[in-house]
């Protein structure tokens, strides 16, 4: 483990959280990857001062990918797909620390029972809350990895070639 100096010791990777849904929650949004067949990976735009400190919407959208590549999870292109979703939102602040909310989601289409309207929602989410040095901003990348292999974890459970 790599050591760190002065308030880097304090905050910094290790000390980020990974916010869990309820069980009942989480037993819910598992099930609503079950028959999914593609996936497509959507990046939210980043601050500028954030992907001027390293951490870019290009880097973030090659890791997840490489991820569910290398998971077996089927990447897609089309609107039938659904789309994992990807935010990092980051404040920096006086001392020159990052605070940074990482939040991976699947959305789909579903369609609202009161009015029959079709709309994309959020089926599954995972986020993660830290905070960083400026230096290694680009280090949320890996934190963004750690969310899609949970999705990963899910998405394989429910659609396991031999159910």
């Amino acid at each position: 483990m790599r050591t760190w100096t002065g308030v880097g010791l304090a905050i910094g990777l290790t000390a980020a959280l990974v916010a869990h849904p309820s069980a009942w929650q989480q037993d819910i949004e598992r099930e609503n990857l079950a028959d999914i067949r593609e996936i497509n990976v959507v990046v939210e735009e980043l601050a500028k001062d954030a992907e001027s400190a390293g951490l870019t919407r290009r880097a973030l959208l090659d890791a997840a990918e490489r991820r569910l590549e290398e998971r077996g999870v089927p990447l897609g292109g089309s609107s039938q797909g659904a789309d994992l979703y990807i935010n990092v939102a980051t404040h920096k602040g006086s001392t020159g620390l990052y605070a940074y909310y990482a939040r991976v989601s699947v959305q789909q289409m579903a369609t609202l029972e009161g009015n029959q309207l079709r709309a994309r929602v959020d089926t599954w989410d995972m986020a993660s809350l830290g905070a960083v040095g400026e230096g290694n901003l680009p280090q949320v990348e890996q934190v963004i990895v750690e969310l899609v292999d949970l999705f990963c974890d899910d998405y394989l459970e429910m659609n396991d070639a031999r159910r």
